[in-house]
């Protein structure tokens, strides 16, 4: 998966895909699957150096300490399923919003949904985007008509 992303991001400026919203869409979901995955060169690849990330709890990572809680295992995702996902570009400026549900383990054994709203701030930088800020915000389970 990473070969992939990185032929992207360097095939990208040649094809007319390096700034738009659907490549930075294919950066966010490349995350999702890094974060699933304990990916440490896919979450590298795709994660700003100056990064910081608002869980939903309200605790504060920067780049280190995000990736060392996903490769520990303090932050586990079994999956991220994204419910909506909104992206605007602004020039090397990428804004994601929307919901995701995100599968965590519980005490007995089974999964816990944990659903959030997010917005996050990607930069264009190094021929690809990579997130330089996250803030997300607990939501109440959706509810099943």
């Amino acid at each position: 998966m990473k070969k992939v992303l990185i032929l992207f991001c360097l095939l990208a400026p040649m094809i007319g895909f390096a700034q738009n919203e659907e490549s930075l869409k294919e950066a966010e979901l490349s995350r999702f699957k890094y974060l699933v995955a304990k990916d440490r060169a896919g979450l590298e690849s795709v994660i700003h150096k100056e990064l910081v990330y608002f869980h939903s709890s309200g605790v504060q990572d920067s780049k280190d300490s995000y990736i060392a809680s996903v490769l520990s295992g303090k932050s586990i995702y079994l999956s991220i399923t994204p419910e909506e996902m909104q992206q605007r570009v602004y020039g090397n400026t990428g804004i994601n919003t929307g919901i995701i549900v995100i599968q965590q383990p519980a005490a007995d054994g089974g999964q816990t949904p944990l659903r959030v709203r997010f917005t996050d701030v990607f930069l264009y930088a190094d021929k690809c985007w990579q997130m330089v800020s996250w803030q997300a915000t607990k939501l109440a389970p959706a509810q099943k008509p």
